[in-house]
């Protein structure tokens, strides 16, 4: 049973995007799984009455649409959180029923990330965990906030351990179907 993978993540932002893009294809493909990436489509000439930005909006949009499922890479990106883009690939993938799965080699939680970039945390007056600021800090002991989490197979490592776990989902589906 193929399985095609959307590759979301800050990679397209790397000085070497194409390079480590065409490392994570080869390995989507030794697991006998096609990979998507953004770097697919790019913002080819296509219709030059749209911005730039929206020729790029909706080529990814189309991707994740012929997709079969997701994998997102939810490292850190300019600060404690994953990339905002790679973050709404994430939710428009579920919203569309596809599964997600996420990875990230930084094994910290969400606690730990945001006190790696804003400094030590404390307990507000209420009992609630805050960092220096006041604000909540989701202390659920996963590697982001929950939005993400939740509805997401998360695996804590390398690329590579990420697409063979879907690679193993996908069997499993094929040997009950």
């Amino acid at each position: 049973m193929p399985c095609s993978l959307y590759l979301a993540g800050p990679e397209v932002f790397l000085p070497n995007a194409a390079e480590v893009v065409d490392e994570q294809r080869r390995i989507c493909r030794a697991h006998g799984l096609t990979p998507i990436s953004p770097l697919d489509k790019g913002d080819g000439p296509g219709d030059r009455t749209v911005s730039r930005q929206d020729r790029i909006f909706a080529g990814n949009i189309a991707l994740i649409r012929s997709a079969d499922a997701i994998v997102a890479n939810i490292r850190p990106f300019r600060g404690p959180d994953p990339d905002a883009g790679t973050a709404f690939e994430v939710g428009y993938a579920h919203a569309l029923g596809k599964p997600v799965y996420l990875w990230a080699e930084d094994l910290a939680s969400n606690r730990e990330r945001v006190e790696r970039h804003l400094g030590p945390l404390h307990h507000r007056a209420d009992g609630m965990l805050a960092d220096r600021d006041g604000l909540l800090v989701e202390d659920f002991g996963g590697p982001v906030n929950l939005m993400l989490v939740s509805p997401a197979t998360v695996v804590l490592g390398p690329f590579e351990a990420c697409v063979r776990r879907v690679a193993d989902d996908v069997a499993a589906a094929a040997a009950h179907a």
